[in-house]
């Protein structure tokens, strides 16, 4: 079969005006002199026409030198060489196999040695308008998942999802998270690691292999999570691969949603009713949606001051007011999370000790459940990479979430039951609000997880409205839930809701021993990420004045040293304020949120917005004085009341 390339009889034409002389002469000179002479530039120019090459698609594998035309084209033009093209057609169709003939096929046309120059340098003009192959052409890659993550819940859903896409030649879904489980968990542990902006180093980025083109790279980096290829120290990777750092998973805005929720809502909200008999059934609503539409407007004022300054809360207090600013916004924020465990400590050992009564233990004194409470405590914040312990967050969060429906739905029965001798309830305690006004600033409190969760979003500019939808909900929730808890048992309401619990038979005895339990587990497995970030503080700030720069096994023996006598001292705080837990809560709430909350984010808006409006100086200004009054009347009140 003949294989040379079929030219038009228009371009036969051209090519036959060549003659033999001409071709002589050329190849002659061309070997003299490497000046190019007028023959060689009209060979040039011929050659150039007989170049039969047609569009080229970006898909091809090899780019051929020489293309004959479509054969509907050549039918059309020259019906006399239909043979010969269908011939050229079916070859160029087939599969070549040596690759020596298809590159120099132009060798069989006349005078194609002399003009071998010419066809190299089409053959590289050619190349370079088209460009390289990564960049007009991405093979699809065939990437089976880990059975690991077909074998989580919700695994094999996912992967038939993605197998009927690739069937239906459409792109793979975009699944935001590797598992149900992981859906759940909604957390990334790295939150924590970033606590209110700060970066304190403790969960080691995970590196991933990608191509070292940089354009299949970016294709690659955007893929969904479950379908990255994390990189195992050792493993052979091959020469156009090559392992980085992972990027920041950016989240959505409905994971963000997620986070703000859990990050409102926790154990604390057990105190509410309680602190509603302090504030009184009118007065403490009307205080609750006061404080979450200060504490919007609060937490908008820090985003707005990031956007012009990033950082973290403590940076951006040393960017308006210097380095001292920074050291007293990281203090406040070691105290308020020391605090918060105390606070739990204190529920945990009152709530241990109460379950383990109810089962027929012994009554043992308060110090004996503080040390349980220390001894299970300190192999938890030894630990340095707190992404170990994000599954006890999805665990403690059911169990949350569990004892609210429980707690919701009896207190909904009791006021049936006691629908005819209702409770006396009082509008206003005018004794114990400021008892209350501490326990309400302690509910909001979660400014911590504000800037984090802004910076990891995808589109920050939806913080706003995702902040805004988060408040509300959980104003309502704490609202109703103060409301029910404290007009279904009146002035009997405990401290903790959960002792007003019927234990009379034993099915009631079961049931409150199983929320108990719950709550138990849930503080037990929240508490050392809300002492992680007082940790990395404390840890800071002795290494930096000690002046050690030890590394290695010796200083892991100081930085554990320093965990255990931070938690001995909240074990020793906690034995303190065990019989006065509402004032204690109280006290935190005024001493260590109210500041974090009031004071310092208005404080930092009016330096970073000099030429703002008068108007909104003055809501500043006023949010100020809100915060200092909210601090120093609570703090009076609390102190008193010990």
């Amino acid at each position: 079969m003949d294989s040379r390339p079929v030219a038009t009889p228009d371009e036969r034409s051209t090519c036959q005006d060549v003659s033999p002389s001409t071709m002589d002469h050329h190849s002659t000179t061309s070997s003299d002199s490497p000046t190019i002479l007028p023959e060689e530039e009209r060979l040039h120019a011929i050659v150039g026409q007989c170049l039969a090459v047609t569009p080229m698609l970006p898909e091809i594998e090899e780019l051929p030198l020489l293309k004959p035309p479509s054969l509907n084209e050549s039918q059309q033009t020259a019906p006399s060489t239909a043979p010969s093209i269908t011939n050229a057609v079916s070859t160029i169709d087939s599969e070549v196999t040596d690759e020596t003939t298809t590159t120099n096929s132009h060798f069989q046309l006349q005078g194609g040695a002399d003009a071998n120059d010419i066809y190299k340098w089409h053959e590289r003009e050619t190349r370079r308008q088209l460009g390289s192959r990564s960049y007009t052409y991405h093979a699809p890659q065939n990437k089976e998942q880990p059975i690991s993550n077909i074998k989580a819940p919700g695994g094999f859903r996912r992967h038939f999802i993605r197998q009927e896409a690739a069937s239906r030649g459409q792109p793979t879904p975009q699944i935001p998270t590797k598992s149900f489980i992981h859906f759940l968990g909604l957390f990334d542990m790295r939150e924590f690691d970033r606590f209110a902006g700060e970066d304190f180093h403790s969960i080691p980025r995970r590196s991933i292999v990608v191509p070292r083109d940089m354009a299949k790279r970016r294709l690659s980096i955007v893929e969904s999570l479950a379908s990255r290829r994390y990189f195992v120290p050792g493993e052979h990777l091959e020469e156009d691969e090559e392992a980085i750092e992972a990027p920041e998973e950016k989240i959505s805005f409905s994971k963000a949603v997620g986070m703000l929720f859990k990050t409102f809502i926790a154990s604390g909200i057990l105190f509410l009713p309680n602190a509603f008999k302090n504030g009184g059934i009118l007065f403490a609503p009307l205080f609750m949606v006061l404080i979450a539409a200060l504490c919007l407007h609060s937490f908008l004022l820090l985003v707005k001051c990031r956007e012009l300054h990033p950082g973290s809360y403590g940076d951006i207090g040393q960017r308006y007011y210097g380095r001292w600013m920074r050291y007293i916004v990281l203090f406040a924020i070691a105290i308020s999370q020391f605090g918060f465990c105390c606070g739990y400590c204190i529920f945990f050992a009152q709530q241990f000790a109460i379950v383990v009564d109810t089962l027929g233990g012994a009554e043992l004194d308060k110090i004996v459940w503080i040390v349980i409470f220390f001894v299970i405590l300190v192999p938890f914040t030894l630990v340095r990479n707190i992404g170990k312990l994000g599954f006890s967050t999805l665990i403690a969060d059911l169990c949350i979430i569990v004892g609210l429906v429980y707690l919701y739905a009896y207190d909904i029965k009791t006021l049936v039951v006691n629908k005819d001798s209702p409770h006396a309830l009082r509008l206003f305690n005018p004794e114990d609000f400021g008892i209350f006004i501490g326990t309400a600033v302690f509910s909001y409190e979660g400014i911590g997880m504000v800037i984090p969760i802004c910076s990891s979003m995808a589109n920050p500019k939806q913080f706003p409205r995702a902040l805004t939808i988060v408040l509300s909900v959980v104003c309502m929730l704490l609202v109703s839930f103060g409301s029910l808890g404290y007009a279904a048992y009146g002035d009997n309401v405990h401290t903790i809701v959960l002792d007003n619990l019927a234990n009379e038979t034993t099915g009631e005895r079961a049931g409150k021993s199983a929320i108990q339990i719950l709550y138990v587990i849930a503080i037990w497995l929240t508490t050392p990420l809300m002492l992680f970030p007082c940790i990395r503080i404390v840890e800071h700030a002795v290494f930096r004045a000690v002046g050690n720069e030890t590394t290695g096994k010796a200083r892991m023996m100081k930085e554990n040293v320093v965990r255990i006598l931070i938690d001995l001292a909240v074990a020793a705080v906690a034995y303190a304020g065990y019989t006065k837990l509402d004032i204690f809560i109280s006290f935190v709430g005024s001493f260590a949120c109210a500041p974090l909350l009031f004071i310092f984010p208005p404080l930092f808006h009016l330096r970073a917005f000099p030429e703002q409006p008068l108007w909104r100086k003055i809501s500043d200004i006023a949010l100020v004085l809100f915060g200092f009054l909210v601090f120093c009347y609570t703090l009076v009140i609390t102190i008193q009341s010990f």
